[in-house]
């Protein structure tokens, strides 16, 4: 883990040309770097001017003169991001301007940050937890309004309150049934361990209702993946397209034009929708496209949605209808493209496969709104939220929850089977550990490292 004593330092806004470039710096002695560098009017030290307030100035090198006028943004601990001393220099957001001030900042005692650190701090000094902390990530990459919704609900700490009262419940069936085990000789009459297992029910159908819902978290969070497949000139990139409202994948008409995937977003109603367009799937001697169309191939495996683009002005082939054998088991339609030409497949020919069938021209965008609507509709398929305490959008979280509910399973099964209650005691308290492990009450340090090591550089 990072050491917390020392002051550190980065970019908090992306290099690049633009308005306004942000240099973060936390630690004890943020005001101390912050006088060496800054000047204003104030005969003030940093750490005597008022908290939250902002103060107009220079940045001064004393080998280079004045580099940028600035603010400066006063934020005294523990009443931070970090909960430590924060400075922030609000400077013009030209890329020399921001590494220049870096530079001088480093200089005069601050450290670079490692990405996440200064969430880190927060996460370190108590101001949120774990679970808060991986949701500050899930606001800045939100692709959708009901992504960021979502990821807003965990960072004001909706999973964390769930989360707690779920362990609270837990630690008290542990000290019940732990004096059943220390006092056997008592009677006592209030220690039920019947009721203890009904109240383990209940929690265990809760934890059933955040997983079941967890898919569309998922989706919410990360995108509905959509491929696009079909064989050569079919219409793939001509669809992706007109789905995009732009010219992002070139379209000719020689076959295996696109040997690549092609990953864009679009949102339908408040779903990221992952568009991605695969390399026409055939038989080929080509080694670069025999590549295209195996990557193809994975990502028709592991979408969430297929789009099977078939050539209606052609006969089926046997190409054709491989692709529709391949996509069995799989959430698909098939697009039955070109229908501005002379029809040779129907619905008819495809009815046997079992999928929906619709009709477009990606030439014209005959249809393309019928698709966008069932797109969505096939997407929000197993949208069920609101049943649930809380939405599940972190694989994380997914998956402790998952064995949290599997340890409650095993403990019901042994008061079940009348074994003793020790036994039980010894579930239920991984139980309680695992759900710890969202909130960061009980993870380990090499895993808080892992976390913060995913985040942004600055944030």
């Amino acid at each position: 883990m990072y050491d917390t004593t020392d002051t550190i330092a980065a970019i908090a806004t992306p290099l690049g040309e633009s308005g306004i470039g942000v240099i973060r710096i936390s630690g004890s002695h943020a005001y101390d770097v912050g006088d060496a560098i800054f000047c204003s009017n104030s005969p003030l030290p940093l750490a005597q001017r008022r908290d939250r307030s902002i103060q107009y100035g220079v940045i001064h090198d004393d080998q280079c003169g004045d580099i940028d006028e600035v603010l400066l943004l006063i934020m005294k601990g523990p009443h931070s991001y970090t909960a430590e001393d924060v400075l922030e220099i609000q400077c013009h957001g030209g890329r020399q301007a921001l590494e220049a001030i870096l530079q001088l900042v480093l200089r005069h005692g601050a450290r670079m940050a490692n990405p996440g650190e200064f969430t880190e701090r927060a996460f370190m000094h108590g101001r949120i937890d774990l679970a808060q902390a991986e949701a500050v990530m899930d606001v800045i990459q939100a692709k959708s309004s009901r992504g960021l919704s979502s990821a807003v609900c965990q960072l004001e700490g909706r999973l964390s309150r769930v989360v707690s009262e779920m362990r609270s419940h837990l630690t008290d069936f542990i000290t019940r049934l732990e004096v059943t085990i220390d006092y056997p000789e008592e009677d006592l009459e209030d220690i039920e361990v019947p009721d203890i297992a009904g109240a383990l029910k209940e929690m265990q159908h809760r934890l059933d209702d955040m997983l079941h819902e967890s898919r569309s978290g998922k989706m919410i969070r990360d995108g509905v993946m959509t491929a696009i497949a079909g064989t050569p000139n079919a219409g793939k990139s001509s669809l992706l397209n007109r789905l995009l409202q732009e010219e992002r994948a070139i379209v000719t008409d020689v076959p295996g034009t696109t040997r690549d995937v092609i990953e864009e977003w679009i949102t339908l109603q408040g779903v990221p929708i992952c568009l991605v367009d695969t390399a026409g799937i055939r038989d080929t001697d080509d080694t670069v496209e025999k590549i295209g169309v195996r990557r193809a191939r994975e990502y028709v495996d592991k979408a969430d949605i297929i789009l099977i683009v078939l050539d209606s002005s052609r006969p089926l082939t046997a190409e054709d209808k491989h692709i529709l054998d391949s996509a069995s088991g799989h959430q698909a339609v098939v697009v039955l493209n070109k229908e501005d030409l002379d029809q040779v497949i129907t619905e008819a020919d495809v009815a046997s496969y079992g999928y929906p069938v619709l009709s477009i021209s990606a030439h014209t965008g005959e249809g393309m709104d019928e698709l966008k609507q069932f797109i969505l509709q096939l997407a929000l398929e197993h949208d069920r939220t609101g049943s649930a305490d809380v939405l599940l959008t972190n694989t994380r979280h997914i998956e402790l929850v998952r064995q949290s509910r599997e340890a409650l399973e095993r403990a019901l099964q042994t008061i079940e089977d009348g074994m003793p209650v020790d036994c039980a005691v010894i579930d239920i308290r991984e139980a309680w550990e695992l759900l710890g492990s969202i909130t960061g009450d009980t993870v380990h340090d090499d895993m808080v490292t892992e976390i913060f090591s995913r985040f942004c550089l600055g944030k």
